[in-house]
């Protein structure tokens, strides 16, 4: 592989970091918000496998059309982690 394709690891650690920065918001937002809009809350913090698509859909894009192709695969390997964990949780957990 080229140098110039980007790299698969970087993509991760984009996809992930994101991520984590999207969680962290939104755990910082359920300090700071009423009661009657917590509904929200919960569904950026549960709904980040879907929520993800958001960020992660334009990054690929731009990432294809630079030609760094590896570091695209990247981003759709951690996305489609994220997603596989957060419907195993709603699987495994929503049953409660």
């Amino acid at each position: 592989m080229n140098n110039h394709e980007g790299s698969i690891g970087v993509g991760l650690l984009i996809g992930w970091g994101l991520n984590l920065a999207e969680a962290g918001l939104s755990f910082l937002a359920l300090r700071n918000v009423d009661l009657d809009k917590l509904i929200y809350v919960f569904v950026l913090v549960g709904g980040v496998g879907l929520i993800q698509l958001v960020y992660i859909l334009p990054l690929y894009v731009i990432f294809r059309r630079q030609g760094k192709a590896a570091t695209a695969k990247g981003l759709v390997i951690a996305a489609c982690v994220t997603a596989f964990l957060n419907c195993t949780c709603w699987g495994l957990f929503g049953r409660f």
